[in-house]
């Protein structure tokens, strides 16, 4: 047997000679259920009628879950408990039967595994080809040769005995998939074939691999100077001789002679010094999407041997350059693209609990993503599969990733040899697997520090030399100083939970606020909106001291509300109902998040490099860390995130009472015109100043301070607009503001969020004036989609507030999700109109005729008016 550690998933885009991914017509059975042996499951005939139908990937739970085991949704209250199951803590079988054609005859068959939580046996017809102290870890490759085991007439039988990981999260435990504080872990934990399984087939030598690397003349774009490296393979006994022949975007062609020894991997180099065809004048360069377009290229290698064709294998990467740099003393890590520095904003990925992988689900996601003008998403110790970083590739989304929290991957010196072990082959499986993705920024060699073991991230950089990881790599995700690698310049300070908007930009240099790289911090829970909550709570459970409600937040420090709650409480009065706790909720969700964005925004590239909003969606329907809650619902949080990153915005700074333009163009903007107005509870308009004037690329610029304004009420609104030179509104952000601040208790911070002394007061928005609105809509139709074009007009004397617009599969039915809105949560003045475009895919939308449902904090409805198939809903 040949037996070798590599990269995770498959290379999604390869072309081989043959290569079958097993991934239907599985069966799944737990070994208590049957105590067959091994040698008797792996043989042709063996019967699994009382086996479960499953496809691969898949864990044992979410293979339950798929054949309709449970008769109960385990998202459901407290139902998750109910999956606990004896027999999950014991080995589960997973079978598959396969045929190999009679034209594969002759050439070296080989299995690989790309990924097993936690360890196996392997049987193929009858024989335990590896055991589980070989096939361990879940994010390894195991290559198994089986070409003296498998028949090419009938049937083959591969059958795996996965066994569970123990202890993940604890020192000491398994190096498997940890989730830390974000959630209850699955009775399997997670235990299961987690990616592909494959037979691949070579003529006794193979190529496998591919990275194409760029560097640029900098600060010329003009030339991109490419290196292509790949893993050339002997699979035989014998000394082998091969070519391997390249070619990029199907016109620059070249080859290289190889020698092999006996199972020889080697790895192959063509270099622009040598190659100088790879010196490509005026390429098509890959930029993260808010820079320049995201253009993908494309290498394909093959390996010739005595005249014929071993393989072949493409791939899709990007002509870019990945740098870094430490300023401020090394606490500030700044990214450099293609020589353009970034500012990276951005949020945190989360797979499903039971790592269920869904190509559709990624797809809406990743687009939600785009719609909030991110730029970057962070994995932590999970990893995803090729189609999430593909379409990451494609539409210019960076990726940070890296090991996890806070268990048995934080805890080195607590490793065995063979802990020790899994963890080297598992850094190398990465590196070879992740390499050539275009959206990749940085590897992370730690996440809440760096290895406690200083010789464990020397060697993990060792093997990330050897294997030319292209990308800046980082100690940890935290503000740690390595005595390997020197200082991570990024940070991770907190805050986890609720803290006000004015916190941001108050701290500079201790705490979460604008200095430095944050990898992970936010205000705090996110609170979604009823239409979400039924679907995981019974009716009578939706308030914030219930069983339920406390089991569906996060677990130890952030096993319930309460710091948020004591917050709404006194900012914006005690609710009267839970429809009034929510829409509190919502706008306090999104003047928290908006402004921490817009913070980083504001000193960008200052002291601010960059910030990962905690988190971005959870594995589960959860109160808290997400800017979309688990049903894909856009509510206050998403679009406060989405105001805040604007590409061309006008906020302002609870800082310097100041009004300012942030710019995330490459390109200078003149001749922009800057309001700002100044409204009264009642509507009545107490301030109005007007400027023209312009931004630098990629900049931020202080337009004016706010004066003393007089006559103002308690609680009052502050309208930004952003004209460009051309008439075209860029930006419309309105806030609700007090003549009493919010005031930190700086000294009593923690870890995971910094106490208020005093709170600001917008009790008065529960009592403000009611007004009237307008409200039509247009209906238009494309390929596959639908928008609404609905105009809402306030047609009353006071400011509208938080208007919500939602559009119902039909009336009285759920919300057609996923939706992509313009805006939401809209503020009008008096006689202001705003035209909101709301598409969706027409897949999502049921047979029904679409509603359209809007809301607000002080509506007239009665007086009111709005157009057919359309209506309003009272918030109480």
């Amino acid at each position: 047997m040949c037996f070798a550690a590599r990269h995770v998933f498959s290379q999604s885009e390869e072309k081989e000679n043959y290569r079958a991914v097993l991934h239907d017509d599985w069966k799944m059975q737990s070994a208590v259920t049957d105590t067959a042996a091994g040698k008797s499951i792996s043989r042709p005939g063996f019967q699994t009628a009382n086996w479960y139908n499953v496809s691969v990937p898949t864990t044992v739970i979410g293979g339950l879950i798929a054949n309709k085991v449970y008769d109960f949704d385990p998202f459901y209250s407290r139902n998750f408990e109910k999956l606990a199951d004896p027999r999950l803590d014991k080995p589960w079988w997973f079978r598959r039967a396969f045929e190999l054609p009679e034209a594969e005859n002759g050439k070296n068959v080989v299995l690989k595994l790309h990924g097993i939580n936690y360890k196996a046996n392997v049987w193929l017809n009858g024989v335990l080809i590896a055991d589980s102290s070989q096939i361990i870890g879940p994010f390894r490759i195991i290559e198994l040769d089986i070409t003296k085991l498998v028949k090419y007439k009938g049937e083959n039988v591969l059958a795996v005995e996965v066994k569970r990981p123990f202890n993940p999260q604890k020192r000491g435990g398994d190096l498997a998939i940890d989730y830390a504080d974000w959630i209850h872990y699955p009775p399997d934990f997670n235990n299961g074939i987690i990616n592909n399984v494959e037979i691949k087939t070579f003529r006794k030598v193979g190529v496998e691999y591919p990275l194409v690397t760029t560097k640029f003349d900098l600060p010329s774009l003009a030339v991109a100077h490419l290196q292509v490296d790949a893993m050339a393979i002997n699979y035989t006994d014998k000394p082998e001789d091969a070519v391997i022949k390249g070619k990029i975007n199907g016109t620059i062609s070249f080859e290289q002679k190889v020698h092999l020894l006996p199972r020889e991997k080697k790895q192959v180099t063509f270099s622009p010094a040598n190659y100088p065809q790879l010196n490509v004048k005026n390429p098509p360069i890959w930029w993260p999407w808010q820079y320049g377009k995201p253009e993908m290229s494309r290498i394909e290698l093959s390996m010739i041997q005595g005249n014929e064709l071993s393989n072949e294998i493409s791939d899709s990467f990007g002509i870019r350059e990945v740098t870094s740099k430490l300023f401020d003393n090394g606490k500030s890590r700044e990214f450099i693209v293609n020589g353009q520095p970034i500012m990276l904003r951005g949020a945190a990925w989360s797979p499903d609990i039971f790592q269920r992988r869904s190509k559709l689900r990624e797809e809406q996601e990743l687009k939600l993503v785009r719609d909030m003008n991110m730029n970057i998403v962070r994995s932590e110790g999970k990893l995803e599969d090729d189609g999430f970083y593909d379409i990451c590739d494609r539409e210019g989304l960076l990726v940070m990733t890296g090991w996890m929290c806070c268990g048995a991957w934080q805890y080195p010196e607590k490793w065995d040899a063979a802990k020790r072990s899994i963890a080297m082959s598992s850094d190398s499986s990465v590196m070879y697997w992740l390499r050539n993705k275009a959206s990749l920024l940085t590897w992370l060699n730690g996440s809440d520090m760096v290895p406690r073991d200083k010789t464990v991230e020397t060697d993990w950089l060792a093997i990330e030399a050897d294997l030319k990881w292209p990308n800046p790599t980082v100690g940890s995700a935290a503000e740690n100083i390595s005595k390997v690698s020197g200082s991570t310049g990024v940070k991770m300070a907190g805050p986890y939970d609720w803290v006000p908007p004015s916190y941001w930009e108050a701290d500079t240099s201790k705490y979460g606020g604008t200095w430095s790289f944050a990898t992970e911090i936010s205000p705090g829970p996110s609170i979604p909106p009823y239409e979400s909550l039924v679907k995981f709570m019974p009716k009578d459970s939706i308030y914030n001291g219930s069983v339920d409600w406390l089991y569906h937040c996060g677990t130890g420090n952030f096993g319930n509300t309460k710091i948020f709650d004591t917050a709404l409480y006194a900012r914006y009065g005690k609710p009267s109902s839970i429809q009034n706790y929510l829409a509190e909720a919502q706008a306090q969700n999104y003047e928290g998040h908006r402004a921490m964005m817009e913070a980083y925004g504001l000193k960008k590239y200052q002291t601010a490099t960059g910030v990962v909003q905690w988190m971005l969606s959870n594995p589960w329907p959860s109160l808290i860390w997400h800017t979309y809650d688990y049903y894909l619902y856009p509510a206050g949080t998403y679009f406060g995130m989405k105001k805040s990153m604007e590409p061309l915005h006008v906020m302002y700074s609870y800082q310097t009472n100041s009004v300012n333009i942030i710019n995330s163009f490459r390109e200078n903007f003149t001749g922009l015109n800057v309001k700002a107005e100044a409204y009264n509870l009642d509507g009545t308009l107490k301030f109005t100043k007007e400027i023209t004037t312009e931004v630098g690329s990629d900049g931020t610029k202080e337009c004016f301070p706010l004066p003393k304004i007089d006559g103002l009420s308690a609680t009052y609104f502050l309208r930004l607009e952003l004209i460009n030179a051309k008439g075209k509104i860029e930006s419309i952000n309105w806030y609700w503001l007090s003549a009493k601040s919010d005031e930190l208790n700086w000294k009593k911070s923690t870890w995971y969020y910094s106490p208020q002394s005093s709170y600001t007061d917008y009790t008065a928005l529960k009592t403000m004036p009611v007004t009237t609105l307008s409200v039509h809509h247009t209906t238009s139709k494309t390929e596959s989609g639908t928008t609404q074009k609905i105009t809402v007009t306030n047609t009353g004397k006071s400011v509208a507030f938080f208007v919500h617009l939602r559009v119902l599969k039909e009336k009285g039915e759920d919300d057609i999700l996923p939706v992509i809105f313009d805006d939401n949560y809209l503020l009008l003045a008096p006689g202001e109109s705003r035209t909101i475009d709301c598409s969706y895919e027409d897949r999502y939308a049921g047979k029904g005729t679409p509603y359209i449902s809007v809301s607000g904090w002080n509506l007239d409805t009665a007086n009111s008016k709005i157009g057919e198939n359309a209506g309003f809903e009272n918030r109480d």
